[in-house]
């Protein structure tokens, strides 16, 4: 009976965590840590989550459902089929429209998302400057 309790309270915990995503089903579903997540790629009606272990999660939900719940948590879209977490970014080629994660991953930008990106990095520089000086 107590396992069943705790076991609950931590499904209710990771749930209303922002620090989590959830894959899947209503009714079935795992949770992903935000930060283990490098990038997501859709294929077709799936989406693959690239995690920092070098492991792939898959999901039935289209990216456009995730670049949506993750938009505010440093998740930008930079092509059709990749949405990137900011914080394991390691470069940017404007010229050549290739972004480089930590981890030797090296992905397209869309022509479309090529400003979209440089302003992002801009910001994100300017806030880990700001947090440096501090």
């Amino acid at each position: 009976m107590k396992i069943t309790k705790e076991k609950n309270n931590y499904k209710q915990d990771v749930s209303n965590s922002t620090k989590h995503i959830r894959l899947g089903s209503k009714h079935k579903g795992e949770y992903l840590l935000k930060e283990q997540i490098r990038y997501i790629e859709a294929n077709e009606c799936y989406t693959w989550f690239h995690l920092t272990d070098g492991t792939r999660q898959l999901s039935c939900k289209p990216i456009g459902y995730y670049e949506e719940e993750l938009s505010d948590d440093g998740f930008v879209r930079i092509h059709r089929s990749y949405v990137i977490n900011l914080s394991h970014l390691k470069s940017y080629e404007s010229k050549y429209r290739l972004v480089y994660l930590k981890g030797e991953t090296v992905l397209p930008v869309s022509f479309r998302k090529n400003r979209v990106i440089s302003k992002k990095m801009v910001k994100t520089t300017s806030n880990i400057a700001l947090k440096a000086a501090v």
